[in-house]
């Protein structure tokens, strides 16, 4: 390999690095978000309830598609806990 080609693969990792620092923060941002807004939904058990149900037919849907389930699944996880 060369100083180019070690250069050049350098950069790229770095770049990568990068990119996957600044989607974590993302995500951890749209997160924080979306539990806020769930959980100004949780006005009663009731509506806890039902906004859980239709999340958990969104993560079998994901599921099924094979994507975004790990997150969708986590999410509903935390929202278990809250209270109304």
């Amino acid at each position: 390999m060369t100083d180019e080609e070690r250069q050049l693969l350098e950069n790229t990792a770095r770049s990568l690095l990068r990119v996957i620092e600044q989607q974590k923060d993302t995500i951890a941002g749209m997160e924080a978000a979306l539990l806020e807004i769930y959980r100004a939904q949780f006005v009663t058990d009731h509506r806890k309830h039902e906004t859980l149900a239709r999340l958990r037919l969104n993560l079998k849907v994901l599921e099924a598609e094979g994507q975004g389930a790990q997150f969708l699944g986590e999410l509903i996880r935390k929202l278990e806990h809250w209270k109304p």
